[in-house]
């Protein structure tokens, strides 16, 4: 008796999971269902950027910690690369969500593709996250030469991989997403525009308290409002945790708008997605910002987002003056001018809640489906369409 062929196995890899990786693990897995084994290789269960609770299993996939209950800086970079070699030397393809310049990762790419492996990079840098040195961006040349393919988060992103070199091989779409089901179900409360009435819904910030979350600006611009708004000025719920988070408390008190910021601490993806889900709109004026993929989170509950210009997000997920705004990072007069809008005007809200109801579906981790199943199924029509109209609304060239 002829034992079953094996399917191909294809990895996705990333130095820590949280809910995100396991949606679009989960939401891979379940496109290439009986087509493709995959694997969600997670590189260790914590780190010292993100205080992440562990990830759980994740459906339809085989994950493996490779260096679990273990800090992902404190593991040398011999025993990374030696330990990612034992599980992705056997794949088809790998599609690495680790930074391309870490040293194991490099020599990892190159090993592997000389192997026979097909190796796809997965990122959302863009060009105007720092400054650039031109003679690094031209070893960056040699660095991803390896990568056959690379799946992109938006319009900036796609740009600047086109310039690393990738004008021939094949860029897509789709790449920063959340599982919009999850976070609805999450909520567990009627969206907007239903629940909590309009008049008494906050506005709210999710993230770090670090520099580039730009808070102290964020927080002069709320001063500004509230000067604006007088007595009906709504609420900001600060949530989140951080170094800074005593220098803030201070700038509220400066500011005189101590006693309307709630500093809500760390919270639980459950309870991130409740407390959007009774807000006004989000806030993220960072001025540095690869993706932020709280703003998926806050269309997935049909909130309007308020925004600056270096939110990577913003080039897919926000339409100024349609679902939102985008606002400079260094004006907190913007910033003012912004939620003054949204909280005087609930037709103006209730608009743009339906339009970011319609537009959820482009940060849904769907769509990092759609691109892997396209590289590695070129014919897959469904998913090429799905692309292409991410394509389109990224106006991509």
């Amino acid at each position: 008796m002829k034992s079953e062929p094996r399917l191909p196995r294809i990895a996705l890899v990333w130095a820590q999971f949280t809910d995100y990786h396991v949606d679009r693990c989960g939401a891979v897995a379940r496109r290439l269902a009986g087509r493709a084994e995959v694997i969600a290789v997670e590189l260790a269960t914590a780190s010292q950027v993100y205080a992440w609770e562990p990830s759980g299993p994740v459906p339809g996939a085989h994950k493996i910690t490779l260096f679990p209950g273990q800090q992902v800086e404190a593991v040398s970079l011999w025993r990374r690369f030696a330990a990612q070699f034992r599980v992705l030397r056997q794949c088809r393809a790998v599609f690495f969500g680790v930074g391309y310049n870490e040293p194991d990762i490099i020599a990892l790419a190159w090993l592997l593709r000389l192997t026979g492996v097909t190796v796809v990079m997965m990122t959302d840098s863009k060009f105007d996250d720092k400054p650039r040195r031109a003679w690094f961006e031209l070893f960056k040349l040699a660095v991803l030469l390896p990568y056959s393919a690379a799946i992109v988060a938006g319009k900036r992103q796609f740009s600047y991989v086109r310039l690393l070199g990738f004008r021939r091989r094949r860029v897509l779409p789709g790449y920063d997403g959340v599982s919009v089901e999850r976070i609805r179900a999450q909520a567990a409360r009627p969206l907007a525009p239903e629940g909590l009435p309009f008049a008494d819904r906050p506005f709210t910030y999710v993230g770090r308290f670090i520099e580039k979350k730009n808070l102290e600006r964020l927080l002069e611009g709320y001063a500004l409002y509230v000067a604006a708004a007088g007595a009906g000025a709504r609420r900001l719920q600060l949530v989140g945790a951080g170094p800074l988070e005593s220098q803030l408390r201070r700038r509220a008190e400066q500011l005189g708008v101590a006693g309307s910021v709630d500093f809500l601490g760390f919270r639980t993806s459950t309870e991130v997605s409740g407390l959007l889900a009774d807000s006004l709109a989000l806030l993220l004026v960072s001025t540095v910002e690869q993706w932020g993929l709280v703003v998926n989170e806050a269309l997935a509950v049909g909130l309007p987002v308020i925004v600056s210009h270096p939110v990577g997000a913003r080039d897919l997920l926000v339409r100024n003056l349609v679902n939102g705004f985008t606002v400079g990072p260094r004006s907190p007069e913007t910033m003012a001018a912004a939620m003054l809008e949204l909280c005087r005007n609930e037709g103006v809200w209730r608009d743009m809640v339906a339009k970011s109801h319609a537009m959820a579906w482009l940060g849904d981790c769907e769509r990092l489906a759609d691109a892997v199943e396209l590289i590695l199924f070129p014919n897959a029509e469904e998913a090429a369409g799905t692309v292409q109209a991410l394509s389109a609304a990224l106006e991509l060239a």
